[in-house]
């Protein structure tokens, strides 16, 4: 479609247009000056051969924005009839736009990708909370300054409801995918963002509040580490501890309905691994130049977290469970349903058999096929603790397995409507967990490893 104005700059009323910045679907967006006081505005032009509905939409989406104030978009100062044309005039903010970022070859880091998200997470957020509908943001309507984001108005007129939120999310999704070095879309936790933004977390639909207490708890503060993934902060180290998570959530449910809360819950299990700053330490065990131990220092103590228990390993667990006297069993089914008397995995016979065919090296694959309770009487067993979503995370993140399996954890999650309670599993590979209701289930790719406790530590000291 042919621009409004084909030659710039050019007059309209008391405003030189200056520059396109952007479509919109019955309008476009000019940069401008306001003629005498020379202010820096944006112009919002309809086009002129609208329906008369058209033009009623448009004047209708001005009194909604006139009307509110949200967080980091500029304000709306007055709108105009000048002959054919009728234009909202807006305050220009500060910095430069995304588009014309973009068309520089400019690209965000890490921490600016994050800040981005949070910035458009606050605005709509505050639109769902006064029922506002708002469009989705493209990269014409953002503009930076300084590191800060600022906002043309996306309200238009109408209510908020679960198509709005979707296309805000992919439309987000959109502009990151913009935006952002290559390198963070395929290899870092903001291309784990984009797919939640786009397909939601756990096959739930993200809802902006909770996404926003999930970054207000677990942010990168401005100052330090540009990646999260790097050195120790003390302000990470902090969100490392149960109990500050806990406080978080129990904090979120006195601001959020119950299913909010939920979400947020969830959303806090798969950010742990994007803002908590794991510290390996250089002593590590190995077999054969695979790695079957990890030391780390996590939330104040050091722990030994150990590669996935093998079949060998667990086939000498199962000799010895099968020795023991009716009492020691019991002992290890402490808290246990009183029907958790056996612990042969799923296809156990048919594991062992295609580990001898692999030859020596066959039984030092994981063992697969165990519920819940299976890993956590091998736990009790082998005097250690089922290792928890964190500390499978960091085992995974400096020292990959040969073998992909879907992994059970001592993290469980409280019920919140509505979810049931559950255990999370860790997938075989990426971030976004898995919620299972049934301990008793035997899952064919599903293992499990073992974590200890060696020492407490001092904490770090805050930066």
């Amino acid at each position: 479609m042919n621009p409004i104005f084909t030659e710039l700059p050019t007059k309209l009323g008391l405003y030189v247009l200056e520059e396109l910045l952007g479509e919109r679907e019955n309008s476009e967006l000019y940069a401008a000056t306001q003629s005498y006081v020379d202010r820096a505005v944006v112009l919002e032009v309809l086009r002129p051969q609208s329906t008369p509905e058209q033009v009623m939409q448009f004047q209708e989406n001005i009194r909604q924005r006139a009307s509110v104030s949200l967080p980091h978009v500029c304000a709306v100062l007055e709108s105009v009839q000048t002959g054919a044309f009728s234009y909202l005039i807006q305050e220009r903010p500060n910095g430069i736009s995304l588009s014309a970022q973009i068309a520089q070859g400019k690209r965000f880091n890490y921490a600016q990708g994050f800040s981005l998200v949070q910035a458009v997470a606050e605005l709509y957020s505050s639109c769902q909370s006064m029922g506002l509908a708002a469009l989705p943001l493209d990269a014409s309507s953002i503009y930076m300054h300084h590191g800060e984001f600022s906002f043309l108005s996306p309200v238009v007129a109408g209510v908020a409801d679960a198509e709005h939120r979707d296309a805000q999310m992919i439309g987000l999704a959109y502009v990151l995918e913009q935006v952002l070095l290559p390198n963070l879309l395929t290899n870092s936790k903001l291309a784990v963002v984009i797919h939640w933004l786009k397909n939601g977390y756990g096959g739930t639909a993200l809802e902006w509040a909770p996404l926003l207490a999930a970054f207000d708890a677990l942010r990168v503060q401005k100052g330090e580490e540009q990646h999260p993934e790097g050195s120790l902060g003390g302000f990470l180290l902090r969100f490392a501890k149960k109990r500050y998570l806990k406080r978080i959530v129990r904090n979120a449910v006195q601001h959020y309905k119950l299913v909010g809360c939920a979400a947020l819950a969830v959303l806090l299990i798969g950010f742990t691994g994007f803002f908590v700053a794991w510290v390996p330490r250089e002593d590590s065990s190995s077999d054969g130049g695979n790695v079957t131990r990890v030391c780390c220092d996590y939330a104040g103590a050091q722990w030994s977290v150990y590669a996935p228990v093998s079949l060998e390993e667990y086939a000498r667990f199962l000799k010895a469970y099968g020795d023991m006297t009716k009492e020691q069993q019991e002992q290890l089914h402490e808290g246990m349903p009183p029907a958790i008397t056996s612990h042969q995995p799923l296809n156990w016979e048919e594991q062992l058999e295609a580990a001898n065919e692999e030859g020596e090296s066959g039984m030092s694959a994981p063992v697969r096929g165990v519920s819940y309770w299976d890993a956590l009487t091998y736990a009790r067993f082998a005097k250690a603790q089922l290792a928890s979503v964190e500390l499978v995370q960091t085992a995974r993140k400096h020292f990959r397995q040969k073998h992909g399996i879907e992994e059970w954890t001592s993290t469980r999650v409280d019920a919140f409507l509505p979810y049931s309670s559950h255990y999370v599993v860790c997938p075989p590979q990426g971030d976004n967990m898995i919620r299972d209701i049934n301990p008793e289930l035997r899952s064919a790719n599903r293992g499990f490893r073992v974590a200890q406790q060696t020492k407490e530590q001092n904490p770090i000291p805050e930066k």
